[in-house]
């Protein structure tokens, strides 16, 4: 039997979800929120995570071990509920201009990877507001440490060779609850659109050359670049406006990072469509059909030892 304009959306809706779900997949694979946060999954709205702070050292086994509990600091991330939608003409499927549909789906996809971007880095540009676990924002210069003292992750200066290096030095020294250096290596330089020629300049160029100004007699002189292969850049538009001169320093290969990007695994990202002509409202009311995604996840601080930033 031959098929008619009305068994089109019923046909297309499978198709549009598998577009949508490799889409997806393919946006995750290359995903920067995946590699700025610690993704927890969970089947809770509001996740306790008590565990926050840094686990023992290794010591010595000389008569028994000695068992260091859970941290007394907590913090809670409650997950919120996004969407984003499509609204499609009936007569656009019936006119066979599927493939832009399919277009836009897959557009859906990319914005979901993009809004979770937006999320962490947006966390990292807020770090000095909020309270972290200690009771600190995520980027403060008081985070308590052992022995009544305090520890700063944060500084106000603009990102150059100079402040480069003291972040790095500073990360590096930071302390574990006991008050030994956590071995902390920062990898990545994260900036916005503004600061991205110069974190290039500052972290992948081979050599670094000495300008000589009119007080200086001396002339240029090349040398070769310490930061070169140390760091990666990652660029997100949304440092922008008054985040633009941010900057932030992160060690990525540690378990924990300093932002928490929770998402629920019992109610995964999903596509769905309101396109049936003989149930819809929509369809019947306005001839025209919907697509969406919905997601539910949030964001919150992890360990501030992981990061440094430039808050200027």
């Amino acid at each position: 039997m031959a098929l008619t304009k009305s068994d089109i959306p019923e046909l297309l809706v499978p198709g549009l979800r598998a577009e949508f779900a490799e889409a997806y997949r393919a946006e995750l694979d290359q995903s920067i929120a995946d590699r700025l946060a610690t993704i927890i999954t969970t089947t809770m709205p509001v996740q306790k995570y008590g565990w926050l702070g840094t686990v023992p050292p290794m010591r010595e086994f000389l008569d028994e071990r000695r068992p260091t509990g859970m941290s007394s600091y907590s913090v809670s991330i409650e997950d919120k509920v996004f969407e984003a939608s499509l609204a499609v003409d009936r007569k656009a499927i019936e006119d066979d201009q599927l493939d832009m549909i399919r277009m836009r789906v897959r557009d859906l996809a990319f914005r979901v990877a993009a809004h979770r971007q937006q999320m962490v880095v947006e966390t990292l540009a807020g770090g000095s507001s909020g309270t972290g676990y200690d009771g600190q924002p995520l980027l403060s210069t008081t985070h308590p440490v052992q022995g009544g003292s305090t520890f700063s992750n944060k500084t106000t200066s603009a990102l150059d060779a100079t402040t480069l290096a003291a972040a790095i030095n500073s990360m590096m020294l930071v302390p574990d609850d006991q008050g030994t250096p956590l071995g902390i290596l920062p990898d990545t330089l994260v900036v916005g659109p503004k600061l991205q020629w110069a974190a290039a300049e500052l972290v992948e160029s081979p050599v670094v050359v000495y300008r000589g100004n009119a007080l200086d007699t001396a002339g240029a002189t090349p040398y070769i670049n310490a930061f070169q292969g140390r760091l990666n850049v990652i660029v997100s538009p949304f440092l922008r406006d008054a985040s633009d001169d941010y900057w932030f320093l992160l060690d990525t290969k540690r378990p924990i990072k300093g932002v928490i990007l929770q998402q629920r695994s019992d109610v995964p990202v999903e596509f769905t469509a309101l396109d049936d002509p003989n149930a819809s409202e929509s369809a019947w009311m306005r001839d025209r059909f919907y697509y969406g995604v919905r997601g539910r996840y949030n964001v919150g601080y992890g360990l501030w030892q992981t990061v440094y930033g430039g808050i200027l």
